[in-house]
């Protein structure tokens, strides 16, 4: 598996989870309060790549539900950077192409004959 960065955001997230004495609500852990986080998304995006898992609660309702930091987590708190997975989508090339080819034709002689 390849060993890949955490991005900045998730790295702040994963540290403030593990200084946390008892396991943070998905509240505590909204660090900034922008676009990005205010759906709780990026909390599911954390539990699906195996960097924290429920303590108690649910996808439902991210914000509610309390989280733990698996060892992946915790190496990636420490560290900034994990083993991860490469997915088969990413490697996957598209088996059709996405933009059309077209072919050249040589224009045709003005010419009068």
């Amino acid at each position: 598996m390849p060993v890949l960065p955490v991005p900045h955001f998730e790295w702040q997230v994963l540290r403030a989870a593990k200084r946390s004495k008892r396991p943070p609500t998905g509240r505590q852990l909204r660090l900034i309060p922008s676009r990005r986080t205010k759906d709780g998304a990026f909390l599911t995006a954390l539990v699906q790549h195996d960097l924290l898992t429920y303590d108690s609660g649910n996808a439902a309702d991210p914000f509610d539900a309390t989280y733990r930091l698996t060892v992946r987590g915790e190496h990636a708190a420490e560290y900034g950077e994990c083993e991860m997975t490469a997915s088969l989508s990413v490697l996957a090339k598209p088996s059709k192409p996405t933009a059309k080819t077209t072919t050249k034709t040589k224009p045709k002689s003005r010419r009068a004959s």
